[in-house]
This record gives C-alpha cells, structure tokens and sequence, in this order.
C-alpha cells in the first residue's frame, strides 16, 4: 500500500505535469512529432521581427512552418541526423553559444566597472586634451651651441606664430614634416610633466610660448577638450581588452565554483559546469528555442541541398525541360546580342581572338577563348561573353542596334568588334539561364513539398493556434 508521503508527492507529480500539458499545449504534430505552443510562438515572433510588414498572423506563418517541419521529417527520415560531419557541426557551434550561459557575467561586468573606476580616477579629472605641437629635439650630448640653435629657431617660429602664420606654415618653413604636428590627445600621465602643464593650462583654441622639456624645445597649441565619459562609453573597449586578457576564462571558474557549492555533493568546477551545461535547454526556454531552430536548421539545409538545390545547377536535361515546357514566360521584349564583345590594343589581337572562336558554338566560346589566351593578355585584349540587351553595353548598343555613341576604350586600345548573332527570343535555357534556373528550383521545391505532404501526416490543433501570442 502507498503510504500518503507517496501518494501526496504523486499527486503533486501528476497536477505538475498536468499543468505543464496546460501552459503549452500542443499546437501541432507532423509525422507524429509534438510541436508546442511555445516553438511556434518562438518561431513566428522572431520570422515577424525581420518583416518589414509587421501584419502577419499565426494563421499567414503555419503554412511555411508546415513545409519547414516537413523537410526536417524527412531528413529524419534519411537519417542525417546521423551524420558525423553535421553533429560535429552542432556541437562545435552550440557550445559557442552555450558559452554566456557558462560564465559569470556579473563577474565580468564588475571587473569592467573596477577599471572603469580607476581611469576615472587618473583621468576624470581633467579628461582629454587634443593638441599639436612644434618641437626642436636638443639630443642629450648637445653641444652650448646646438642648444643655442634650437633656442633660436623655436623662438622664430613664436614669432611666426604671434605674427599670423599657421602651425603648418611654420612646419613648411622649418622643414619640420607635416606629419609631426598631427594633433594627437593625452592624458594626465602621459607626457613630460613639463608638457602637461602647459598643455592643461592653455585655453582651447591657444598656443603656448616657448617652453623647455627634457627632450627640446616646444611650442604647444591645445586644440579641444573633453571629459571623461560614462561607463557605458567605455564599456565595449574596456569588454574587448579584458577579453584578450582571457577574463571568460576566469569568469567560467568563477561561475563553475559557484556552481560547486551551490550543489554539494563533491563536485569540482568543472563537473558542476558540465551538469549545468547538459540542463541549459531546460532551465532556459529561450535557448531550448534557440538550439531546437539551429538543430533543424542544419538538417533543413543538408537534406533541401541533396533534393533539391544541390540538383539544379548539373540538371541541364531538367532545366532543357523546364523551358521548352515554360517558353512563353522567357520572351524577350527587345531583341538580344548573344555573343562576344572583343577590344584589343591592334586589329592584329582583336583578329587572333576571333580565329579562336571561329566555328565554336556560343556555348564553347567561354571556355575555348580561356584556355587560349595568355596569362598576360589583359594588357592587349579585353572579351566581354554573355548575352546583351539594348542598354547593357555602350559598344554593343552602337555596334549591333546602331544606338549611342559607343563606350570608353581602355587606354592604349584601338579595335572593338562584336561576334555573335542577334536573336529575338530565346533559344535555349542558357539564354535566359538566370531566371530559368531561379523558376525550376521553386518547380522542384513545390513538388517535393507536394510529396511530403503526402507521405507525412499534419495535424493542425486550430484551438491552440488561435491562442498564440493571445494566453497567460
């Protein structure tokens, strides 16, 4: 018989349980499969964020959702969710992320504060000072003399000064390079004390008289002013330098021996953190979310390139196909040069390029002028393949439908011709192979959407859907 400890905890098992079943019911199951409240809820608010029309209801999004799971069944299905190359992938990539919720970050923040407070305390009380400077360089086995020149000369280019003349103009004058008198900003500490005082006693916008520091002579004009700023100006570069300081590291031991205490039982740091790391999906929904899209992403990708994206680009007789069958959506509106545009330094270069191609068909003109051109023949020739509308090319516009005025030739060219036959629709998929191949995916992705709907069974719990984004 159940003693009524038993009993009075299995109910509270069962009313927790039931209350769960409650809070996030299930919206839908595809294949089977449960889908909460909660992951549609996840994934429609984040999919509404990056919308520029915010009006989508749940309603609108659950089609997408739909074939989105569909696909994830099936790669299921196939089992590459077995795969070592995908699960090596997300484990790489999760615990990246599973890294803030591993550290202390208080820990990191107060670190942060602490430098915060003792650049305060150096700097906040007479902030920056942005100044130039002129300077004559006295070496320290100068002569009388040599110290007399420099005395001389600074206190010529005072004179320069108060007479008008710009600190540039006195650098010019004294062949002092321009990048010498850059403004730059200090600090208290920074510079001679000797440099400093006259620096922090000028007015903005003033220069100093002469004045004597351990290296030479100086003229000093203070530019601009400004405070020390708050923490959060700060706080991004104060975050990056402890971070190449390895302070994550000192914060993932800080938060591991926190972990350790507060669960006894023996456990070091490490151990606590890999326990905590192993209920990161339970304890936080937001990264359960998180890790559930990322997961799915990665079987969504792998088992949509090998059904259908990875397909397209080598299926010619399918793409051939598709066009013959959908010809009337490719008409062109004007008629097309499909061919070659050639411009060479010399009629002689421009005639060797076009006894490559002679006979090739417009498919092989690509690859055969490749193969035979030298390396070096940008300087002599320049081929433009492809298939030219009125407006896409200056010389083609001139040369084939007698519009315009040309284009520019490269420096040093003399000779531009065109090679090719002008059509007035297309002849092949290759013509307007861009949107073809963009039309034939989508034509693929619909039929095999259209089959997964029938191989997997989707049940839709319209109660539920009505409640998302509108419960307690």
């Amino acid at each position: 018989m159940k003693s009524l400890k038993n009993i009075f905890l299995s109910s509270l098992l069962f009313s927790a349980s039931a209350l769960a079943q409650v809070s996030d019911p299930v919206l839908m199951t595809v294949n089977g499969k449960e889908v909460k409240r909660s992951e549609f809820e996840y994934a429609f608010n984040k999919n509404n964020a990056n919308l520029v029309d915010k009006n989508q209801t749940a309603e609108d999004y659950l089609p997408m959702y739909v074939d989105f799971k569909l696909k994830v069944a099936e790669a299921e299905s196939l089992r590459l969710d077995t795969l070592s190359s995908l699960k090596e992938e997300f484990k790489r990539d999760r615990a990246l992320m599973a890294e803030n919720y591993l550290i202390d970050t208080c820990y990191i923040n107060d670190e942060a504060h602490k430098i915060y407070a003792q650049d305060s305390a150096t700097i906040g009380r007479d902030g920056f000072v942005e100044v130039a400077h002129i300077v004559f360089i006295t070496k320290q086995q100068a002569t009388a003399e040599d110290i007399a020149v420099a005395k001389a000369r600074i206190d010529s280019a005072y004179a320069m000064l108060c007479g008008g003349k710009t600190f540039e103009e006195v650098a010019t004058f004294f062949k002092i390079p321009q990048q010498a008198i850059i403004p730059f900003e200090i600090i208290r500490g920074q510079a001679y004390p000797e440099f400093e005082k006259v620096a922090y006693s000028l007015a903005d916008g003033t220069f100093s008289a002469p004045f004597e520091s351990p290296v030479g002579y100086h003229i000093v004009k203070r530019i601009s002013s400004r405070p020390f700023g708050s923490f959060a100006d700060y706080k991004a570069a104060i975050i990056n330098m402890l971070e190449q300081r390895n302070i994550r590291e000192a914060a993932r031991m800080k938060r591991g021996r926190d972990l350790a205490q507060e669960l006894g039982s023996g456990l070091s740091p490490e151990e606590a953190l890999a326990r905590e790391d192993s209920l990161l999906e339970s304890k936080y929904p937001e990264f359960g979310h998180l890790m559930r899209e990322y997961y799915e992403g990665l079987l969504f990708f792998e088992v949509s390139n090998r059904e259908v994206w990875g397909k397209v680009a080598g299926d010619e007789a399918g793409l051939t196909k598709y066009f013959k069958n959908n010809r009337k959506k490719y008409k062109f509106e004007t008629p097309r040069l499909r061919g070659v545009l050639l411009q060479a330094n010399s009629p002689e270069n421009l005639d060797a390029v076009k006894a490559m191609i002679e006979g090739q068909s417009f498919e092989n003109y690509k690859s055969v002028i490749e193969a035979n051109l030298p390396k070096d023949s940008l300087r002599t020739v320049r081929v433009e393949v492809g298939i030219f509308a009125i407006g896409d090319n200056a010389w083609v516009d001139k040369l084939v439908f007698g519009q315009g005025e040309g284009g520019k030739l490269r420096r040093g060219f003399v000779a531009v011709e065109t090679v090719g036959a002008v059509i007035e629709e297309p002849e092949t998929y290759r013509d307007v192979k861009g949107a073809v191949t963009a039309d034939y995916q989508k034509f693929l992705e619909e039929e095999w959407v259209r089959s997964l709907r029938k191989k997997y069974k989707v049940r839709v719990y319209d109660d539920v859907l009505k409640t998302v984004n509108n419960h307690d």
